[in-house]
């Protein structure tokens, strides 16, 4: 079983109470936490200077991502890192569009952007605010990987009924000079190795998931 996190926020942007990144509290819930992987989910941004700062400082692996706005709710978009110069081009036609926190974007327009997504991992908030629901979450259909939740409690819910996509809890912590108590929420996934295409699979199998080992 590997244990990871893919809702970390290291940008302070509008969309954030301010904080400042700090790399070595970072470091120290990688560690402590003893995660397999990770992915930067911060808000309508990806940095990818900051992104190849952190790769080189961590042992674990890490994927770029980013947390998109869109007018029905938030979804985590993360990319393999083979596709991370696609990526960085998608990431910032997000963020000319996103720059301000009322601006959102709808499906179509996400759409528009990443193409069809099915290189990528899409998770929705779920059972978790501003989640996406009835048929906005029906649009996005076959391309959810799965649904973040934001308790153990919704998760088990959502892990034992069929009408409910596989459930993540990640922490969806700001990795800041105050980051003093480590975060518990996160999932273990059922995955020999920790390569983009084993997440993605283990994530569309509620039986590779868990809340422990």
């Amino acid at each position: 079983m590997k244990k990871i996190d893919l809702h970390i926020h290291t940008v302070s942007t509008v969309f954030d109470a301010p904080f400042t990144f700090a790399l070595s509290a970072l470091e120290r819930y990688v560690s402590a936490a003893a995660l397999d992987a990770i992915a930067l989910t911060n808000h309508n941004i990806f940095d990818r200077a900051q992104f190849a700062e952190i790769t080189a400082s961590l042992d674990t692996a890490v994927f770029p991502g980013i947390e998109v706005t869109l007018d029905c709710g938030h979804v985590l978009i993360i990319s393999d890192v083979a596709h991370l110069d696609l990526f960085e081009r998608q990431a910032k036609q997000i963020n000319e569009r996103i720059t301000q926190p009322t601006d959102c974007i709808s499906i179509d327009e996400l759409l528009g952007v990443f193409g069809n997504l099915t290189e990528h991992l899409v998770i929705p908030h779920y059972d978790k605010k501003p989640a996406i629901k009835g048929r906005a979450l029906e649009r996005l259909g076959h391309l959810v990987s799965c649904g973040e939740v934001d308790s153990a409690k919704k998760f088990i819910r959502a892990i034992k009924s069929d009408a409910h996509v596989t459930p993540v809890l990640f922490s969806d912590a700001r990795a800041c000079e105050t980051f003093e108590q480590i975060p518990t929420r996160q999932t273990f996934v059922d995955c020999g190795e920790i390569t983009f295409g084993a997440l993605k699979a283990c994530m569309n199998d509620k039986r590779k998931v868990a809340l422990s080992e």
